[in-house]
């Protein structure tokens, strides 16, 4: 990497966006969100047409159908072209993926639910194409045929854990392996659709000329050549639309706007990109048709895209192309990602918040020759996101002992901007590091990037974190069946029976049953998940997402619903630590070495939920107990302990042939979903109330002792021994905003974290006070952004719990 041009960032600095991303921005901003029924008007009719064809060809067959068929359109501000509807904000749906999925659609009305606290309408004929391709996938479809599988297996436990928020997700999200994760944008690039297709041909040739006896490679790559092959049909549509737009312009720019466009879209994605025009549109054409395979997991996820897409900027930088022009397209997909819609199923609803397809972007990091690799492209992404001021996408600065400071200091200017925790900070070399020691290469580790908000992975791997029903589960929920003889928040026995909470007389005999109970969930969890892995082929392929997935793919002419043991990485995310923890020290205070409370005292408390003078008199015991985030050893050495119990049970599972499972604790908008699997907690929390944020967290309005005592209890923890990343949350007031001085204290504050061990950390700065005059007034704060757990959205569309849960959160000084 050569050294950074100081002259570049100084334009880069005083950039505005451009008049069409401004027309895009107001646009979206007044258009609201739609749904439409085209995609499975098509999905219906290919489903009809190929009855009784081999599942991997009929996947690729419905595909093409519909990108053969769906409504297109231009928009007068696009730079980019292709868009999942007509429309500037709008979505399709995934009955063939997913099953009877939104309860909604049979309400004669029109009207379901989008978000816990947003609807959307769809008309009488739309209506009833959605109904119709229900109607046909109904009871045929993956998840419902898992559910049936399990059900043989457990009965109803596995619907109970989840009505009991004890696991998570529910399988109607309908993840799959690589679903949520990045394509492969370097070899897309380099190579062109039309070089997926010679390959697939030379491997099916090849196959034929070895009398190769297994059929499925063979329509696996067939398979491939006829999605990839739509593909570049769909963009020649878009070719065709923009020269009759052309055609009927009466003004010369705006003819050659829509004959650029053209030219463009005949060129990519089906030969190697030349330009970062053509690298964009190619990336739009490619993750368009791969959502469109599978809507309901319209994650477009960019990677490092500092890093592939750098040498077709710079190429076009030294060749005269305006630095405005390249900005302007950077902008359009940056916006054009990060207001992608979905409906989504109910849990889902909960854990997210929201409707918007995460997606998330890497800037910085290191490379596989050990150097930092922060560039003027790492430096314009993070500009044009303050300029765009979007909750998506979740931008990550991958900071390492070699970020340099001109980085560190736009990231921070950018979080003033966005104010909402854009971007995150993830450590680089603990991340790198955690994946070596589980046996990854250092030179695939090292290009590591985020899925969804947080968690880490490997492009070269297919990802299968949050596939066949796998994601976290719930260590609060596990706690109140500990207290309660294994009886989850439903009085369903999900749990064993190792004794009501009265009952324990000391406090490591509650612990060992703790134990006994995550171990006993954890395992059935991750055992009915290897069901899952094991039968999902039978019922879904996706045959695009596969080839442009990842290379192994290619090489064994399989899909990745197929998982492959050398190729595949499985992950888990145990959550509520900080719960527990703070909820078990205080019985031992006050129950075990006290003798304040008795244990009988303690559960009649629980139970009531804290109610009347003597419930809120335990209350405020339970709360003044020593909390973590506040540097008190005896606090944080239990949510140590905690963590490493925690961590020997999952690894303790035998995930063989395939590795054992990664832990990251993310963020999401999990404590919500979590905290309704959860009674009252000894910690002081109130039933069904939201828990901790994030994973590493303190409890809101609990740390007390400022934020760098904070940082101590958060290194103290020691997650990074066993967790790739642990999610910290931070509120500062918007003071930090008003000198240099207090820009430079927090780069100097994330430098000690990171340097100390810490993984993750990510920053509010906003005021109480203007949340609390944002949730009383939303409509004079509809674009105020803020962190919720991993990702941000905007305040006014999160549930008055979530809004509280962020009004509460310390608020510190600098």
């Amino acid at each position: 990497m050569s050294t950074v041009r100081k002259d570049l960032l100084e334009k880069i600095d005083r950039l505005e966006l451009s008049p069409r991303n401004r027309a895009w921005r107001a646009a979206m901003k007044a258009a609201g969100w739609r749904v439409s029924p085209d995609r499975e008007r098509w999905t219906v009719k290919s489903w009809k047409e190929t009855e009784g064809e081999d599942l991997e060809i009929r996947r690729a067959k419905l595909l093409a159908c519909i990108l053969d068929n769906l409504t297109i359109a231009i928009q007068p501000y696009d730079e980019i072209v292709g868009r999942p509807t007509p429309w500037v904000i709008g979505c399709q749906t995934s009955f063939d993926v997913c099953g009877d999925y939104i309860p909604g659609i049979w309400n004669d009305s029109g009207d379901f639910a989008a978000t816990l606290d947003a609807s959307v309408h769809i008309d009488a004929e739309g209506l009833e194409i959605l109904r119709e391709s229900a109607r046909l996938f109904r009871v045929k479809t993956m998840p419902e045929m898992t559910y049936k599988a399990w059900e043989a297996l457990v009965g109803s436990w596995e619907k109970d854990a989840e009505a009991a928020k004890l696991k998570d997700p529910s399988l109607d999200s309908a993840i799959t392996g690589q679903s949520t994760s990045v394509l492969h944008w370097d070899k897309i690039l380099k190579v062109g659709l039309r070089g997926y297709i010679e390959q697939c041909r030379q491997h099916i040739e090849a196959a034929r000329t070895a009398m190769e006896t297994d059929i499925r490679k063979i329509y696996f790559w067939e398979a491939s050549i006829i999605c990839l092959e739509a593909v570049i049909r769909h963009a020649n549509r878009y070719a065709d639309l923009a020269e009759s737009l052309a055609a009927a312009s009466t003004e010369s720019e705006e003819r050659e706007h829509y004959l650029r466009i053209a030219a463009t879209c005949r060129r990519v994605p089906e030969h190697p990109a030349s330009s970062l025009r053509e690298a964009l549109q190619s990336m739009q054409f490619c993750n368009l048709a791969k959502m469109l395979e599978n809507p309901i997991q319209n994650n477009a996820h960019w990677g490092r895209g500092d890093q592939y897409l750098y040498p077709y900027f710079i190429k076009d930088i030294d060749s005269g192309v305006p630095l405005e022009d390249e900005a302007s397209l950077l902008a359009d997909l940056i916006g054009r990602w990060g207001t992608q819609t979905f409906v989504s199923s109910g849990s889902q609803k909960e854990s997210h918040q929201i409707n918007f397809g995460i997606n998330n972007v890497m800037v910085g990091g290191m490379g596989a020759d050990g150097k930092d690799r922060s560039n003027e492209l790492s430096y314009l992404f993070l500009h044009l996101v303050s300029l765009l001021h979007l909750s998506s996408p979740t931008v990550g600065l991958r900071w390492n002992s070699q970020t340099p400071e001109w980085l560190m200091n736009k990231a921070i200017r950018t979080n003033l901007a966005t104010k909402g925790g854009i971007p995150l900070f993830e450590n680089d070399d603990a991340v790198t590091a955690s994946f070596v020691r589980d046996g990854i290469p250092y030179e695939e580790a090292v290009e590591w990037c985020g899925l969804g908000c947080v968690y880490p992975t490997v492009p070269s791997r297919s990802e299968h974190y949050g596939a066949e029903g796998v994601a976290a589960f719930n260590l609060a929920g596990i706690l109140h069946m500990t207290l309660h003889n294994g009886r989850d928040i439903n009085g369903k026995q999900t749990g064993l029976a190792t004794g009501e909470g009265r009952d324990y007389k000391d406090f490591e005999s509650l612990y060992a049953a703790f134990l006994t109970q995550h171990r006993y969930l954890c395992h059935r969890v991750l055992w009915l998940g290897a069901v899952a892995r094991d039968m999902g082929h039978e019922y879904l392929r996706l045959p695009l997402l596969s080839i442009l997935g990842i290379d192994a793919s290619m090489d064994l002419g399989q899909d990745l619903m197929f998982p492959h043991p050398d190729y595949s990485l499985f992950g888990i995310s145990d959550r509520a630590i900080i719960d527990v923890a703070d909820s078990l020290t205080a019985l031992k205070k006050l129950v075990f070495e006290s003798g304040a409370l008795t244990m009988e005292q303690i559960m009649d408390a629980l139970d009531s939920n804290f109610a009347g003078a003597e419930g809120e008199r335990i209350r405020r015991l339970c709360m003044n107990q020593p909390k973590y985030g506040n540097d008190d050893p005896e606090a944080d050495s239990l949510v140590r302990r905690i963590s490493q119990d925690s961590a020997a049970i999952i690894h303790s599972f035998d995930n063989s042939p395939f590795p054992q499972h990664i832990i990251s604790r993310e963020g999401l908008a999990w404590h919500y979903y979590g905290g309704l699997g959860a009674g009252a907690l000894p910690n002081g929390r109130k039933a069904l109330e939201p828990l901790n944020d994030g994973s590493l967290s303190p409890m809101r309005g609990m740390d007390t002792k400022g934020p760098t005592a904070v940082l101590r209890s958060a290194c103290s923890s020691c997650f990074s021994d066993v967790a790739y990343a642990s999610v910290l949350n931070q509120k500062f007031s918007s003071s930090v905003a008003a000198s240099p001085d207090s820009v430079d204290k927090l780069i100097a504050y994330t430098n000690a974290f990171m340097s100390a061990g810490g993984t993750h950390i990510q920053y509010n700065l906003l005021d109480t006070e203007q949340l609390k005059e944002a949730k009383s007034n939303p409509g004079d704060y509809s674009d105020l952004i803020v962190r919720i757990g991993g990702f941000s959205a905007y305040f006014v569309q999160l549930s008055p719990e979530i809004q509280d849960d962020v009004i509460y959160r310390s608020e510190f000084e600098l």
